[in-house]
């Protein structure tokens, strides 16, 4: 049985069938008939590498290298450092595994070289190398390169350029020729090009164009087919700003158009390539201002005009040497870049597709490949193979010359033939709705988050927030610092309805400066209580109980639970003693402290206060365990993520011991209970793994907590993290301030299975600074089934601002979706079709 007719023959009315699974397959997943007649989930392009092969038993310096379409092989050009720095060539062979076999290199020039270059001339069937010869007063120095065989050989030299510096070169294919392009030692170290005709086995240069009278170095050049342009990044010299200019070729001549910025920062090595499917420019650089991170912009051109995006944080990874192995390359199988560079922990070479929308790019997952990370990275180069459809990579690693191929597998998703009707494991017989057929699943789209409009809760700056939802009354309440009332306390009280919130009147609920606030619901008195800072009256520790009526709140007289100097804390309500437990940073005692509190009427009282630990811990945060009936406190401790699981007993509590949840420097610890999972998840800022969002599941037992590995749910400096519980969708909802992106706001739910977690898609949803602190504070409306998000919107004024977050994988009934590359299926055009929506959980599928 190889395909779907033999299963149901004409005129059947069979809608489903049992398969045998190829791997495990959860129920609600697209599945791809395969040829032996068993079922395997639609997959997504995959990547594998061959085996690292040695083309040079010693160290080179610069390396290029190119494919020679008529002979079928790769060219690599590199300097010879073990063999005095000699201009070398090597021909290699490769396979549709990867595999690459070399012949024996050979000396082009007896001459000390460097920033050497590789491009291959389909019309002539040659390749052009060069690049700069020490030996010959630095001018450049150039071969047309004939391949028999897995030999290769030279014509004359050519020489180009007074003093030739950062060599790079592209094959226009419209003009059918190559523009070369540098910067000349000799000459101020302008910007330069000429144009490369080969005839034979000789290479000869029309008129060279200064193009650039400053200096310029670093320079990378690609071609833009639809527009006929090429585009050389450079790094302007005198302030290390990324620019770019527009050369265009016509027979043996070149001029330039224009010059533009990039970046108007310190920049490194920026590269550049055209993805020719999304008809833009990417640039890739080091970002010398901000700890050397890789960034990127995207350029559109539109005939000679640029239009050139915000430039934005690519990957943060650290520079150091991996600036020498930066280098993009377009695959047009996969239709994506692929970015190449050293590996962020060591110096493993690394590379990832990078996905194209608009000006914005997006990195996929990072995989190293070169198999001697400690041993250095360097001088690395691209080459594409459309005869095996794999990219070729050669550098130094280990002081040897070596290289590795990658490919890229496309989809199955055209062999689609259904929809998983079960949880099926490998190899056991399980349903499968097939085409013709509905199928029936909550899990057919992953979960998305859509927004409603901005609300202006308060017309003013508004830090120090916090909410909570009130149950009883259906009604979100946001605490502030109101700093147009003398950063009074402040309260309001909001009614989510469908994708909108709207406010009643503010009610004060401290009449002095207030910080620090902890909003918390108490079910069993079903009153709202806030703890606080009193700012003007020794930094003493304040709660007050409030009563919500309608869209108002009312509240009683504020009660003092620490004298003085409390910092951040965090209220949290244990329902299994009906009590309030209060965490804090008390700097008089230099201790993280806890206090039990009992509601009574309007009114709280505290027993004595405990510390949890013996030294002040900063950035509190806690959560209430409902499942063993424990508070879990986390807190940062000499820079270390620390976690205790607390014990109420009447109006006191104890802790057990002390385990760390992370054994570096960390900001913004943020607790959050998972009541499905019986799961505690801490997310924080991981500074010891470039300042990334990162996330442990915890699981108590007893008075101890212990966690399971860290997951990292954004690679950017992630700043102002909160959090709150979903219970309808059983994830927990993060908010941050993504400071690549100008820390924007935005949202990320997170799956916890296990001892694990995993995270869906970030979505915006505020595009100015949400940073203000402490960031956007969030609740769950249980009765609305909605988020709520409250922070300070920079771009209006830092005023009070809250937004409605809607979690949701519903279908669009009488909508068509579409079977992806990766397996999901949304309403994005592809060649296969999936069905159309019913229901918001029900598809017909295409038959």
């Amino acid at each position: 049985m190889s395909n779907l007719s033999e299963l149901l023959p004409a005129g059947s009315s069979v809608k489903s069938a049992d398969f045998v699974a190829q791997g495990t397959l959860a129920s609600g997943v697209t599945v791809a008939l395969r040829s032996d007649g068993k079922v395997e989930a639609i997959a997504g392009v995959t990547a594998g590498f061959g085996t690292q092969t040695e083309f040079r038993n010693g160290s080179i310096n610069s390396s290029s290298c190119c494919y020679d379409t008529g002979q079928d092989k790769i060219l690599i050009f590199y300097s010879d450092q073990a063999n005095n720095g000699y201009m070398t060539m090597v021909v290699g062979t490769m396979t549709s595994g990867n595999s690459i076999s070399f012949g024996t290199p050979v000396v082009a020039l007896s001459e000390s070289s460097n920033y050497c270059i590789a491009v291959f001339d389909p019309i002539s069937g040659k390749s052009l190398v060069g690049g700069q010869a020490t030996s010959s007063t630095y001018t450049g120095a150039f071969f047309a390169v004939t391949i028999s065989g897995t030999t290769p050989s030279v014509g004359a030299k050519t020489s180009l350029f007074a003093g030739l510096q950062y060599t790079c070169g592209v094959y226009n294919t419209t003009a059918q020729k190559i523009l070369v392009a540098g910067n000349e030692n000799g000459n101020s170290n302008y910007a330069a090009a000429a144009v490369a005709t080969i005839s034979g086995t000789s290479v000869s240069f029309g008129s060279k164009l200064v193009w650039n009278s400053q200096d310029s170095r670093e320079l990378k050049i690609a071609y833009d087919s639809v527009n006929n342009n090429n585009v050389c990044v450079f790094k302007k010299q005198a302030n290390s700003w990324g620019q770019f200019g527009i050369l265009v070729v016509s027979g043996t001549s070149v001029s330039v158009i224009s010059t533009h910025t990039f970046a108007q920062t310190s920049t490194r090595y920026p590269v550049v390539a055209y993805d020719v499917d999304k008809a833009k420019m990417l640039i890739v650089y080091q970002n010398s201002g901000s700890s050397y991170h890789l960034w990127y912009a995207c350029v559109t051109l539109s005939g000679n005009s640029p239009t050139t995006g915000t430039a934005a944080a690519l990957l943060a990874a650290t520079g150091g040497y991996s600036s020498y192995a930066l280098q993009l390359i377009y695959h047009p199988t996969l239709k994506k870049i692929i970015v190449n560079y050293g590996g962020v922990n060591s110096a493993a070479g690394t590379y990832a597709e990078v996905a194209i929308s608009g000006t914005t790019a997006t990195l996929g997952t990072p995989v190293a490949y070169n198999s001697s990370p400690n041993n250095g990275y360097y001088y690395a180069s691209l080459a594409y193979n459309p005869d095996q459809d794999n990219i070729l990579a050669a550098y130094m690693s280990e002081n040897k010359g070596e290289s590795t191929a990658f490919n890229f597998s496309s989809t199955n998703a055209t062999s689609f033939i259904g929809i998983t009707d079960q949880a099926i494991s490998s190899a056991a017989t399980g349903k499968v709705v097939c085409k013709g057929g509905a199928i029936t699943n909550t899990g057919l789209l992953p979960l998305a988050e859509t927004f409603g409009s901005k609300v202006v809760f308060e017309a003013a700056i508004s830090n120090q927030r916090s909410s909570a939802f009130d149950s009883a009354n259906n009604k979100i309440v946001i605490a502030y610092q109101d700093s147009g009332n003398s950063n009074y306390g402040t309260a309001i009280v909001g009614t989510v309805s469908g994708n909108s919130i709207t406010f009643g009147t503010p009610a004060v609920f401290a009449s002095h400066s207030m910080q620090y606030s902890s909003t918390v619901y108490d079910p069993d008195t079903q009153k709202i209580i806030i703890s606080y800072r009193n700012s003007t009256s020794g930094s003493s520790g304040l709660a007050v109980v409030g009563t919500v009526s309608g869209t108002s709140i009312s509240f009683g007289t504020a009660v003092e639970y620490a004298a003085s100097s409390v910092f951040i804390q965090e209220a949290v309500y244990d329902t299994a003693n009906n009590k309030v437990v209060i965490t804090y940073d008390d700097v008089t005692q230099n201790a993280t402290r806890s206090i039990v509190g009992t509601v009574s009427g309007t009114s709280i009282s505290f027993g004595t206060a405990v510390s949890v630990n013996s030294n002040r811990g900063s950035d509190v945060s806690a959560a209430y365990d409902s499942a063993n009936g424990k508070i879990v406190v986390a807190y940062k401790e000499s820079s270390r993520g620390k976690a205790r699981v607390g014990t109420v007993s009447g109006t006191s509590i104890s802790f057990g011991g002390e385990t760390n949840f992370s054994s570096g420097n960390l900001f913004w610890p943020t607790v959050v209970y998972d009541v499905q999972n019986e799961k505690t998840l801490i997310a924080f800022r991981d500074s010891d793994n470039s300042d990334y969002g990162t996330a442990v599941v915890g699981t108590v037992s007893g008075t101890s907590i212990s966690f399971g590995s860290a997951t990292v749910f954004n690679t950017g400096i992630t700043q102002s993290i909160q959090g709150t519980y979903d219970s309808t969708n059983n994830v927990v909802a993060l908010s941050y301030a993504d400071n690549p992106n100008s820390n924007q706001g935005t949202a990320i739910n997170g799956t916890i299975s296990g001892t694990s977690v995993s995270f869906g898609s970030a979505t915006v949803f505020n595009t100015t600074d949400t940073s203000g602190d402490p960031g956007a504070v969030i609740s769950y409306d249980t009765n609305a089934k909605k988020l709520v998000y409250a922070f300070t919107d920079s771009g209006n004024s830092n005023y009070g601002t809250a937004i409605v977050g809607n979690l949701s994988n519903a279908l669009t009934p009488n909508t068509a979706y579409f079977v992806q590359d990766d397996g999901t299926i949304s309403t994005t055009s592809s060649t296969t079709k999936a069905g159309t929506a019913l229901s918001t959980t029900s598809l017909l599928l295409t038959g």
